[in-house]
């Protein structure tokens, strides 16, 4: 048997004992979900894990004491833990306790600043700025955003803007809303690609924020050559490029707002993380965004679509996918962590997602058909991945390797698991360590380093033998040297001599 046979038979047994070991640990955990719970390995392979959450019941409003849901389309929670659901088909929102068991308020009549009522027309958004206590509805059909207090007295209004930075042809119909700590509210349109939408906290319309880029495929750029030579003619005639618009926002505990976007055609961009300035903090971030299958099992091709996404107080991110019906849930490094939910009729599957939340340990996802919220809970393994995430990202590598550890006995082949073991052992200075384990999770990144690392001790334990050696060498070759060179001379002597 060769090496490369060895090598080969000794791979496929790892790999098989991996999926194995990956498969025994997995069938307890999602035997109770709708669904196969997976993750993928280091090839980008899905591979079967353990769930980090498990659907505990669905909630209509029937449960919660009000009348029945009807499309809605957006759940927020804000800072007394309470929810908003943007009841878009029965023009209203519906406000609801902290346990999702009785409905708090129902807003659907308000009255503006001059006495005068009004009320709304499929609100598709909804959002409770901490600082002023004030209730942010995208009023959709209506074409304004209303900002109220908790009993309905409108305190804000804002409209199309008359300003020649907005085209005035085109219509106004907000979708969602979000609010920044300088009272700054951003609006996502249903037709515009120049990003959100944004007024100050004067109510005055001040410009666009964060537009997404094109994406540089083959056809952009010849098209954007062609452009270069054409007649204007020709290039009116042309089709522009353009980005794709957003989905959704929210905003971290920092202030930064991270983006959605649900085209299929939009791959870069598809997640952000925005600054002040606009920029995209994700942009150099190899991440692959969703779900890296193509393909349903049943052969028909799909494309991730975004339609929401939620940052838990944990800095985690949480990106729902309208196509499959699933949470993708990722830590501050965007390190993948769980793949939760799908599309299916019994809860915990979905029909039509439109929103997720979250609180605390649990994940809230919103459905449009069903019309129920669905609340998962966070399960041992979670909880164990979730700990050993935090004390990393805290930078307190050595605290979490006992953590991650835990987890590889959940499931051995968790990539995430792998990175945070790597980087403790090189903090450690278990340098070798490091880089086996670096090496499981394909992270060229911490191999490089702790190679690095273990070339200097190496150096630096051996460097009396290796100068010895050096040295030894050297002396060899100088002394061959002489005696080449002296046996040289002398076969000349000879030779002259003759």
């Amino acid at each position: 048997m060769n090496i490369v046979q060895k090598k080969l038979k000794k791979g496929l047994t790892v790999a098989l004992s991996g999926l194995l070991l990956c498969g025994s640990l997995s069938l307890t955990a999602y035997a109770d979900e709708p669904y196969d719970v997976y993750n993928y390995d280091r090839w980008g392979e899905a591979i079967p894990s353990q769930a980090g959450y498990l659907a505990q019941r669905a909630v209509s409003g029937e449960d919660l004491g009000t009348t029945h849901f009807n499309n809605a389309s957006d759940i927020f929670r804000d800072h007394n833990d309470r929810f908003y659901v943007a009841d878009t088909g029965n023009n209203r929102i519906v406000v609801v306790n902290t346990d999702w068991t009785e409905t708090v308020k129902v807003l659907d009549t308000f009255t503006m600043p001059d006495g005068s009522t009004t009320t709304l027309m499929s609100p598709k958004g909804v959002y409770v700025s901490p600082q002023n206590d004030l209730i942010y509805i995208a009023d959709s059909e209506n074409s304004r955003v209303l900002a109220c207090d908790l009993d309905g007295n409108v305190k804000i209004c804002l409209e199309k803007p008359a300003s020649e930075v907005y085209d005035q042809q085109s219509t106004f119909l907000p979708q969602k809303v979000l609010v920044d700590k300088a009272e700054n509210v951003y609006i996502v349109l249903n037709n515009t690609t120049n990003g959100a939408c944004v007024f100050n906290a004067a109510g005055e319309f001040t410009g666009f924020y964060g537009a997404n880029r094109v994406e540089p495929t083959a056809e952009v750029l010849a098209r954007y050559f062609w452009r270069t030579i054409a007649t204007e003619e020709m290039q009116e005639k042309m089709k522009k490029s353009v980005a794709s618009a957003f989905s959704n926002f929210d905003l971290d505990d920092e202030g930064f707002i991270y983006t959605s976007t649900e085209s299929a055609t939009q791959v870069m961009d598809r997640v952000k993380k925005v600054n002040p300035a606009g920029e995209n903090l994700f942009a150099d971030y190899n991440v692959k965004w969703g779900d890296r299958i193509t393909t349903w099992y049943s052969g028909t091709s799909y494309v991730t679509r975004i339609v929401d996404i939620d940052v838990a107080d944990d800095g985690s991110i949480n990106c729902l996918d309208s196509t499959t019906g699933r949470v993708f849930q990722y830590d501050k490094e965007c390190n993948l962590l769980f793949i939760v939910g799908t599309q299916a009729n019994q809860v915990g599957g979905f029909s039509r997602v439109t929103a997720v939340e979250t609180i605390g340990t649990s994940i809230l996802v919103l459905d449009g058909d069903k019309n129920t919220v669905t609340i998962y809970d966070e399960t041992a393994f979670g909880e164990t991945v979730h700990y050993a995430t935090e004390l990393y990202n805290e930078g307190r590598y050595e605290e979490a390797l006992e953590p991650w550890y835990e987890v590889l006995k959940y499931d051995g082949n968790y990539r995430r698991a792998f990175i945070g073991i790597a980087s403790a052992l090189f903090n450690k200075g278990d340098y070798e360590g490091s880089m086996k384990y670096a090496k499981l999770a394909d992270s060229p990144y911490i191999y490089n380093r702790a190679f690095e690392g273990w070339r200097t001790d190496f150096l630096k334990e051996n460097l009396t033998l290796i100068l010895v050696a050096v040295a030894g060498v050297a002396g060899g070759i100088a002394a061959v040297y002489f005696v080449l060179k002296k046996k040289n001379g002398n076969n000349g002597k000879e030779g002259k001599q003759s």
